[in-house]
């Protein structure tokens, strides 16, 4: 075979190389759902928030329950030796006393502490809607850097070849040895990516296994591919959804519930406590004696019961001034959220139907003029950097797509994240009168 045959071999081969964007593999969905299942049965955040969530359940039969009752036994004796039944004044006497709170103020703290039940339950929510997210995201990250590491790859290929063209020119005597040496380069410098694209794949791998509670080490499958989204999702029906599914929406609103059942029961400690008691007492020989009373304490410090009434009111004008906080912040990112994605949708299509074509037709066109000797060695260099830069913005690009989905279907307040971090405990119950604290964030 001549060096010119040599050449054009090595010519076809890039150029197919380069051609490989449109080759893509059919999507595999089912794998990923079932990786979601799984961390949703074996993530132990998840397990955290759903048992915080049981001990919350515990708590309405506690605060609804009377207190509990005291006993008294005493004994009174009259001189130094034991006179029980010989001395008037001595006696043996059993005493019993029950508090009684003020009718309503138990079933007040019972409601309350329901309510604090129920937002428990949507931690668990959001902890489920975090976690799923979570492992999506980090899956398409993971798919992503498998495709930017074939790409990488085949890149390499590519400068392989274009080395043996430039060897073959050069021992033609149509090539410079800085042609050598400059693909050389290129080939050294693609190892360095494909180290750090093997890294992020890395990474993305042992992030996976921690949302699946898996063992260190354990493979994680990969079986779909980056494709654009079919459509931009309308935005009259992703702000419904994200305000109907959204945990953090629910849980102002019960908030607002909470605070109101607070203001009840502030008003409601103007009310007396009561308490009851009974005894009976032993005298020996004598004729035994009992007891009974009944009590009350008074609420004379109104000034203080007053300053309390004002705080749970201005808290339960808080909590309503925050459900509608949460409706505008879950609006505006859901906007920009389904912005994001239709100019990330639209680019892509730039890319995949104008530029990266472009591209091609640029290298093809380099390496013909180079093997006539018309533009230098360079041109092509650039011409194909720009091709798999070009590329490899695509699969930027149709994984970005993939995310900001995710991220409307997981209706966070957070841009680009989860609202409540793995890991972070259920929020404490607030106290009686005061506004309930907001979830946490997380971020991917």
């Amino acid at each position: 075979m001549s060096k010119r045959s040599v050449v054009s071999a090595c010519w076809l081969g890039v150029s197919l190389l380069a051609a490989g964007v449109h080759a893509t593999a059919p999507p595999a969905d089912s794998l990923l759902e079932d990786l979601v299942q799984e961390a949703l049965r074996n993530n132990p955040d998840l397990r955290a928030a759903e048992e915080a969530a049981r001990a919350a359940k515990e708590r309405p039969v506690q605060v609804a329950s009377l207190p509990d009752p005291r006993v008294l036994v005493s004994y009174t004796n009259e001189g130094w030796q034991p006179s029980l039944g010989t001395m008037p004044d001595s006696n043996l006497a059993l005493m019993a006393s029950q508090d009684l709170p003020f009718p309503g103020k138990l079933r007040l703290r019972s409601d309350i502490s329901r309510v604090e039940a129920d937002r428990s339950q949507l931690q668990v929510a959001r902890a489920r809607l975090s976690i799923a997210a979570a492992v999506r995201r980090a899956y398409y990250g993971l798919v992503l850097a498998e495709a930017q590491l074939a790409l990488v790859r085949e890149q390499g290929e590519i400068w392989r070849h274009v080395e043996a063209v430039a060897r073959a020119r050069y021992a033609a005597g149509q090539g410079t040895q800085q042609d050598v040496l400059r693909t050389q380069v290129e080939v050294t410098r693609n190892g360095q990516f494909v180290l750090a694209r093997r890294a992020e794949s890395a990474v993305r791998t042992a992030e996976i296994q921690r949302l699946l509670g898996r063992a260190a080490g354990e493979p994680v499958p990969v079986a779909a591919h980056l494709a654009d989204v079919a459509e931009t999702p309308d935005l009259d029906r992703a702000i419904q959804a994200a305000l109907q599914v959204s945990p953090e929406l629910a849980a102002a609103r019960l908030d607002t519930q909470r605070a109101r059942l607070a203001v009840d029961l502030a008003r409601r400690e103007y009310k007396p406590d009561f308490f009851v008691q009974g005894g009976y007492m032993n005298r020996g020989g004598f004729d035994p004696m009992w007891q009974a009373s009944v009590g009350l304490n008074l609420p004379l410090r109104r000034a203080r019961r007053a300053a309390a009434v004002a705080e749970a009111e201005a808290a339960a004008r808080a909590t309503e001034a925050r459900v509608q906080s949460v409706e505008l912040v879950l609006t505006q990112r859901t906007r920009e959220r389904v912005a994001e994605l239709d100019a990330a949708r639209q680019t892509a299509a730039l890319y995949a139907g104008g530029i990266v074509r472009q591209g091609e037709s640029s290298v093809e066109a380099a390496q013909a003029s180079y093997q006539t000797g018309r533009v230098p060695f360079v041109t092509v260099l650039e011409a194909l950097n720009s091709l798999y830069a070009d590329r490899s913005r695509l699969l930027d690009l149709r994984e970005a797509q993939a995310r900001l989905r995710i991220d409307l279907d997981e209706a966070s307040l957070e841009r680009g994240g989860a609202a409540m971090a793995p890991g972070a405990p259920a929020a404490a119950a607030p106290p009686a009168a005061a506004d309930a604290p907001a979830m946490g964030s997380m971020s991917r």
